[in-house]
């Protein structure tokens, strides 16, 4: 499976810069990972323009979301960096990245020992920002987990677009083709069967976004104290009972439904607890 670089924190700012060069005409640009140890994947793989690595980030300010991605195309040791490579870079820097130009002099703490220098390319800032957790650690196989300090890189599996592209609702999608399908059916024959051998085969990929709530536990923990082992719908006693603890197995749901505004509450919940039986299953609320 290919794989990726995942980069610890970046200053939104050099981000930015680099987004404006980019539009400025400078298809490469270079970025700065703080780290004192050398991007092993990065100086094994030897990225290039016919090669490159993807590379996702999170700014220093957001260090729990990935934020933007990229493409690396070249890998340098800042230390073993030839003075006629400086000079070429320096004048790059001076006229597209002026907040990088001190690259190669030392910056205070934060920069001290960094020592890899990434030329990226294709640098986008996404349009959804993504937990780090979506990407997952070569080394161990376990999501990326959340860290409170900048610093620092990880080689990931490559997540392809997923991150790039379109985010819907379940709801959005499902109105967006009742909507094209209302207006397939004003079509005529003849109109329908040229759209359709036009069409493109494989149908848009899109990434589906759902939302959920985080109930709150003592909710329903008091309301099935409250039921005392039967429905308070039909009053009937719970058929089954949890393996865990032979407590019986009732549900918990919601007058006003916490999709429509509804409060998780004792007062909105309880009445509308259910039974869940082998052929019946009372209607959810």
């Amino acid at each position: 499976m290919k794989t990726a670089l995942f980069i610890n924190g970046i200053y939104e700012s050099v981000l930015e810069e680099i987004r404006a060069a980019q539009s400025d005409g400078a298809i490469t640009n270079f970025l700065q990972p703080y780290s004192t140890r050398v991007i092993r994947m990065l100086s094994e793989r030897a990225p290039g323009v016919d090669s490159p690595v993807p590379v996702f980030i999170a700014t220093t300010d957001n260090l729990g979301m990935i934020g933007y991605s990229a493409e690396v195309v070249g890998w340098e040791d800042k230390r073993q960096v030839s003075a006629a490579r400086k000079r070429e870079m320096n004048r790059h820097l001076s006229r597209y990245q002026p907040g990088e130009s001190d690259l190669f002099k030392e910056r205070g703490v934060v920069g001290v020992g960094s020592v890899n220098l990434l030329t990226v390319r294709n640098l986008t800032a996404l349009e959804t920002l993504f937990g780090r957790s979506v990407l997952i650690k070569c080394s161990d196989g376990q999501p990326l987990k959340e860290r409170s300090r900048s610093g620092g890189w990880s080689e990931v599996f490559d997540v392809g677009d997923l991150l790039e592209l379109k985010p819907v609702t379940d709801e959005q999608l499902e109105r967006e083709t009742d909507d094209r399908v209302a207006a397939s059916m004003r079509m005529d024959d003849k109109t329908l069967a040229k759209r359709l051998r036009e069409a493109p085969k494989l149908p848009e990929r899109v990434q589906l976004v759902s939302v959920g709530f985080r109930r709150n536990p003592d909710v329903i923990v008091a309301v099935l104290r409250r039921a005392k082992g039967s429905c308070e719908k039909c009053g009937k006693k719970a058929p089954f009972a949890r393996k865990s603890d032979g407590s019986p197995y009732l549900e918990v749901h919601h007058w006003k439904p916490l999709a429509n505004g509804g409060e998780d509450t004792v007062e909105n919940s309880g009445r509308c607890a259910r039974i869940v039986t082998v052929s019946v299953i009372t209607a959810r609320r």
